[in-house]
């Protein structure tokens, strides 16, 4: 449940929003999903299949959750980076790395944090084989700029992968899951984190989100390919995962 976007009035006012409640934002996602965020970042990861030497750039990455799904995946990956235009978050996401690496598994897993606008960020063009946003792309002022950008950074070859939320498709799941989403989330959230308007505005974004965006259609549009779309938990989430064209090969003189 993070949050990001372009530099302008709704990036700041989430930036305010969020930052204030980084130190208890964890426990707050980790409650209110009865602890089945793991199972989708470790899922999402997988569906991406990171390589021996990738490198990994997870966007709106928050206290750096994601990115620490990626190294439990493959513990050999090249460098794994998050950049998050919250401040206290990648503070807390520094601390997380501290403590993740005292497991010799991952003590030499290569990270590093970037406070940055996801949308404009200032890394080398196809820089990255694995492109990353969880909770995140749903937040950008400027969705498709946030896209293209992920294209422009990911080699030929590399893939795109965002998770989100999503609304469940069965009749059934839909009216017991709305009603908790609508009323319960945003007072159990306030509860935990001690600010009630950044779960109220999770609750809106999600309902305006399923209904406007068809994510597949856009990545389709910033230029991806082979774009799979894999629901979890009877569909409150979905990943997406999108394929940057291999570069043409050469014709031999």
């Amino acid at each position: 449940m993070t949050k990001n976007g372009g530099v302008d009035d709704k990036g700041r006012a989430l930036d305010a929003v969020f930052g204030g409640i980084a130190r208890r934002y964890d426990l707050a996602n980790h409650v209110l999903s009865c602890g089945v965020d793991f199972y989708w970042r470790r899922a999402a990861a997988a569906m991406a299949a990171p390589g021996a030497g990738d490198r990994v750039l997870d966007m709106c990455c928050g206290t750096g959750d994601f990115a620490f799904a990626f190294a439990r995946a493959r513990a050999d990956t090249g460098r794994i980076t998050g950049c998050d235009f919250s401040p206290e978050m990648i503070e807390l996401a520094g601390i997380k790395e501290s403590k993740f690496k005292r497991r010799r598994k991952y003590a030499a897993v290569a990270m590093d944090w970037r406070v940055c606008d996801c949308a404009a960020t200032e890394f080398e063009t196809e820089s990255f084989d694995i492109v990353s946003c969880a909770f995140g792309v749903r937040n950008m002022a400027d969705l498709s700029a946030g896209l293209e950008e992920m294209y422009r950074l990911l080699r030929p070859g590399g893939r795109v992968c965002i998770l989100d939320f999503s609304l469940p498709k069965n009749a059934v799941i839909r009216a017991a899951y709305l009603p908790y989403f609508r009323w319960i989330l945003p007072v159990l959230g306030g509860l935990i984190s001690g600010d009630y308007s950044a779960y109220r505005y999770l609750a809106e974004s999600v309902r305006r989100w399923d209904r406007q965006v068809d994510i597949a259609a856009l990545l389709h549009k910033a230029g991806f390919r082979e774009v799979v779309a894999r629901p979890l938990t009877s569909g409150i989430a979905t990943v997406h995962v999108g394929h940057k064209p291999p570069a043409p090969e050469r014709k031999r003189s």
